[in-house]
């Protein structure tokens, strides 16, 4: 279906749909014809037909600035056929193709990234903190392409445009929900294999009895930052870690140090702040010419894979354990209440999330724009797409202790 009729169809509907602007969406309509898109052009009829659609179209055509990432034709052929013939489930993957705010002049180059709001808040797919919307993240890599980031299928940018205050961003793929960490695990098996057995044998307690630290991460906890060390960071600490092995209040203050409760801190937020961990403890943060690092006592880390997204938070890969035991219970509560008022109070997109911290930021030398699947996880999939491999045994390492935590809230606090 063209524009010609894919545009009347909209102003037959206009008394029945309040708050959209039909100038701007027959423009958009035009805009994204002229450019072949046909197969999005003609969604948007099928969006007019559920609530949820109505409103993606309503704030798309409100004249606020947002940027569009809009899949080819192809892209859309390619796609699981639920996505087009469901219409419920067809209005959110639009709202995840859609950023708000205006980027104009923003540009990253990975391990730096670029992470916009989107409009996608459908609580079968999002559980952040206060309701947010979900982000979606991009970078330039070192082929000279801006990749969509957290991508089974490695999506790129292919061209650019703009009709109004929206930007068109030509996607040669439709754009993934990010998954739970139990799907994304797998997914980005160089990176995060080695601390899964990890967190499956750290038990947190819940007024339902007890679960894994990873079922908690996985599920439970709505709004969470975690660091996790790569599988080489968790190979290189085995004996620290041993060490550990019969004083779990120890062991429960290490990992808890990985761990910003209640907040979900994507990397560009994180550059010269200040934050404090689920056992009390400070987390600092320095961004320079080298990279982005966090410190916990005595220890400092390299964020190597930053803003792994998840639909309850995210995780930064990083390349050393915080090998940290230290504890302030008093702090850890604080911190935590700080976080349930932060996530109470309403925000607006006008601008990439944590603008301006890295917005013009080139990656470290030798290592933003690496494509291979290292140890550091620069490269996987969940980085900006790269080949899926199967989990290696031989990559697995486990602590092999159960540690003791309570879970209260939505949150992770000192037991």
């Amino acid at each position: 279906m063209r524009l010609f009729a894919a545009a009347p169809f909209l102003l037959a509907s206009a008394p029945a749909v309040l708050g959209q602007n039909l100038t701007v969406l027959t423009e958009l309509l035009q805009a994204l014809t002229s450019s072949g898109h046909n197969r999005l052009a003609t969604i948007a009829t099928q969006l007019n037909s559920t609530s949820a659609g109505q409103s993606v179209l309503s704030q798309l055509s409100s004249g606020g600035s947002f940027v569009l990432f809009a899949p080819t034709d192809s892209a859309f052929d390619s796609a699981p056929s639920n996505i087009t013939t469901d219409n419920d489930l067809l209005a959110d993957v639009v709202a995840y193709h859609i950023a708000q705010g205006n980027f104009t002049g923003d540009s990253t180059t990975y391990p730096n990234t670029t992470l916009g709001r989107t409009l996608l808040n459908d609580p079968k797919y999002v559980q952040l903190e206060g309701n947010k919307s979900q982000v979606v993240a991009w970078a330039l890599r070192a082929d000279g392409k801006v990749h969509v980031l957290n991508q089974r299928n490695d999506s790129t940018v292919t061209n650019t445009t703009s009709v109004g205050n929206i930007a068109i961003n030509t996607v040669d793929h439709v754009l993934n929900f990010p998954e739970s960490l139990a799907a994304t695990i797998p997914a980005d098996n160089i990176s995060l294999t080695g601390i899964e057995d990890s967190i499956r044998s750290l038990q947190v307690s819940n007024a339902g009895g007890s679960s894994s630290l990873f079922d908690a991460l996985n599920t439970s906890l709505h709004g969470f930052t975690f660091f996790a060390p790569n599988t080489s960071a968790i190979q290189d600490s085995q004996n620290a870690l041993a060490g550990l092995a019969n004083n779990n209040s120890a062991l429960q203050a290490l990992f808890q140090n990985h761990i910003i409760n209640g907040s979900t801190i994507y990397s560009p937020e994180l550059a010269g702040q200040n934050h404090t961990s689920a056992a009390g403890e400070p987390l600092n943060f320095i961004l320079n010419a080298t990279g982005h690092y966090v410190t916990s006592g005595n220890v400092t880390a390299q964020i190597v894979q930053p803003d792994v997204l998840l639909p309850n938070g995210v995780i930064h890969v990083i390349d050393r354990v915080l090998v940290n035991t230290d504890t302030d219970s008093g702090a850890a509560s604080s911190a935590a209440s700080s976080a349930s008022s932060a996530a109470t109070e309403s925000t607006s997109a006008t601008a990439p999330v944590g603008y301006s911290a890295t917005a013009t930021l080139a990656g470290p030398s030798g290592s933003a724009a690496s494509s291979s699947t290292s140890g550091s996880g620069s490269g996987s999939n969940n980085a900006a797409g790269g080949a899926y491999a199967a989990p290696s045994v031989a990559q697995i390492v486990s602590v092999g202790v159960a540690v003791l935590g309570v879970f209260v809230g939505g949150g992770l606090v000192l037991g």
